[in-house]
């Protein structure tokens, strides 16, 4: 049972329920409701390997290294620390299966929903580190109705007094009768013209997205212009441009707020005309204009990928897809390294990647062999029960990391390493033997492994005796390199 006390059972169906609405396949629904067999029961890779092959197996293994990842920034409180929040999130995007990934968003995303079952402590916690790691990882995938639910669901557990007022105002400033109206009076414009469409409908925008630009712009809510808006989706591109034309027909535009993403993408593929036009009682109204495959990529981002590739190649649309992702991490790299070298103005010196997954000739962020093979490695360090994420150069080592924290001058063993194995750092929880093995993207290194209390004993008592006999602690050496990893 879990906290909530419904049965286990039921997020393990809820994940993979998330999975099937956006269009996910069957091995990454069925990686869905097995996610956290490896973490959570006695099943162990081999068995899962051995009852539902390679493919389901392989994303459960990912997606059980992603939450290990995710509990250790949890623990030392990555996100908060803005530089290796954003390593973070390259890291899981660079050292996991895209469809890892997802399964990971769409577990976060059920825990979020059920998350009053939990102290408020952790509540709170869990909300940051939602906010702060995967709401941007939603966001890069372009996955804006998993965005928009978690941003939502964090606001009322991190700002709970703003966000049901906020609430309380939305429900009393929106005007449902306006938008009705509205909606009316666009569909009879769209026939006179013959023009077709598929949906129209009213929304609004989303309590959190109403908050931020409230903080950002110091505005009230009677300020926000796009609260209420229309939502059209047509059958071309060349309908989406007749169909604004409509629209500026019937109401006059607010100057300064059109904007046209179908010309000039956002950097996770996102297309759509927004206007904004001055609705019946002199009420804003965003217009948001896009085609039926513009929406499927706004809503379920590179997930909406899956749904139209089939049958139109002759490689297997899985393989396709990994050559997409691959590339798409690349340019996110560059992305993360160049934002390093221009904090300042970043905004505004970075032009945006193309549309993924295609990249034009002068793009800054297409690839590069000096961008994508010598690109950064991102590991997490453990030192004195501190998590930090350390950005090396490719074919860096264990011994760079040793030197970069001043271990490097330790007097080792002709065999490399202290011999006593509990002195040696960890690499993924094993005993390193060999200080040039390479460092690999989201490797995890302990400094610091744990020394048995006895152990622990015996070095005091051997330090204390050659200070009874007069002795000073050499620096280097053999009785240095039997302290490494040594803790008061």
């Amino acid at each position: 049972m879990r906290a909530s006390g419904d049965p286990y059972l039921q997020h393990c169906v809820e994940t993979a329920v998330l999975l099937a609405l956006i269009g996910a396949n069957s091995t990454v629904v069925a990686a869905g409701l097995l996610h956290d067999t490896l973490d959570d029961s006695f099943l162990c890779y081999d068995y899962i390997f051995g009852k539902f092959g390679a493919g389901v197996a392989d994303l459960v293994e990912g997606v059980s290294k992603l939450s290990h990842l995710s509990k250790l920034a949890r623990d030392n409180n990555t996100a908060s620390k803005t530089v290796e929040a954003d390593r973070l999130h390259t890291m899981f995007l660079a050292m996991a299966d895209a469809r890892a990934v997802l399964i990971k968003l769409a577990d976060r995303l059920h825990n979020m929903m059920t998350l009053d079952a939990l102290p408020l402590a952790k509540q709170q916690r869990f909300a940051k580190e939602t906010l702060e790691i995967f709401v941007p990882l939603a966001n890069r995938l372009g996955i804006s109705s998993w965005k928009v639910q978690l941003e939502n669901l964090c606001f009322k557990h991190l700002n709970p007094d703003q966000h049901k007022e906020l609430s309380s105002k939305l429900l009393d400033s929106f005007d449902d009768a306006m938008i009705t109206s509205a909606t009316e009076r666009l569909e009879r414009a769209l026939k006179d013209k013959a023009i077709s469409y598929h949906v129209l409908c009213g929304r609004h925008k989303s309590l959190y997205s109403i908050y931020c630009k409230m903080l950002k712009k110091k505005l009230n809510m009677d300020e926000i212009h796009d609260i209420h808006g229309l939502r059209l989706i047509v059958d071309n591109e060349e309908d989406c441009y007749e169909a604004l034309k409509v629209v500026h027909q019937l109401w006059s535009e607010v100057p300064g707020k059109f904007k046209d993403y179908i010309t000039q993408p956002k950097f996770n593929g996102y297309q759509s005309l927004h206007t904004v036009v001055m609705g019946e009682g002199m009420i804003p109204l965003e217009v948001q204009i896009r085609t039926k495959e513009m929406h499927l990529q706004a809503e379920f981002g590179f997930a909406a990928h899956w749904r139209y590739k089939e049958g139109d190649c002759k490689h297997p649309s899985f393989v396709l897809q990994m050559v997409e992702w691959a590339r798409w991490v690349v340019t996110w790299q560059c992305e993360a390294m160049s934002r390093d070298r221009s904090s300042i103005g970043y905004a505004d010196s970075i032009k945006p990647p193309c549309t993924f997954p295609s990249h034009s000739d002068d793009c800054p962020y297409s690839y590069k062999p000096h961008c994508g093979q010598d690109g950064p490695v991102f590991v997490i360090m453990m030192e004195n029960d501190k998590m930090s994420v350390q950005e090396f150069p490719t074919n860096s080592t264990i011994m760079d990391l040793l030197e970069r924290t001043g271990r490097g001058s330790l007097r080792w063993t002709p065999y490399g390493f202290p011999l006593k194995e509990e002195l040696r750092p960890r690499l993924n929880h094993a005993a390193v033997s060999d200080p040039t093995c390479k460092l690999q993207m989201g490797d995890v290194v302990e400094l610091t492994p744990a020394i048995p209390d006895k152990s622990l004993t015996e070095y005091r008592e051997e330090i204390q005796r050659m200070y009874d006999r007069g002795m000073s602690v050499p620096s280097t050496g053999p009785a240095a390199s039997s302290m490494v990893g040594w803790r008061s």
